[in-house]
């Protein structure tokens, strides 16, 4: 005997009130998942870039984004926040603490 209408349609709401849930979980997990990326990828541009000025071993000067070994750094330790602020102080000390300057 085929099964009465009102017995498929209720059978079927069920199924429909199961996978609800589970659809709802998949898409706000995926949500999430897509908000944590697109943070991790948008996280080093947040990062503040420092610029150092260092002397090296010889005694020239330079400004960097990172102090290497053989070099020190002199001024703010903590690196300043822009290039114009370690260039201008480079400018005030060159001729007092460094030979030369190296561009690049």
């Amino acid at each position: 005997m085929p099964p009465r209408w009102g017995v498929f349609t209720t059978a079927t709401e069920e199924i429909r009130k199961m996978k609800k849930p589970i659809v709802t979980r998949v898409l706000a997990t995926s949500a999430l998942a897509t908000s944590a990326l697109a943070i991790a990828l948008a996280a080093p541009a947040w990062a503040a870039e420092k610029y150092f000025v260092t002397v090296d071993t010889v005694g020239n000067c330079s400004i960097v984004q990172s102090v290497s070994a053989g070099k020190e750094a002199i001024g703010n330790a903590d690196g300043y926040a822009s290039m114009e602020g370690a260039k201008a102080y480079l400018d005030e000390i060159k001729d007092d603490k460094c030979k030369g300057v190296v561009v690049g």
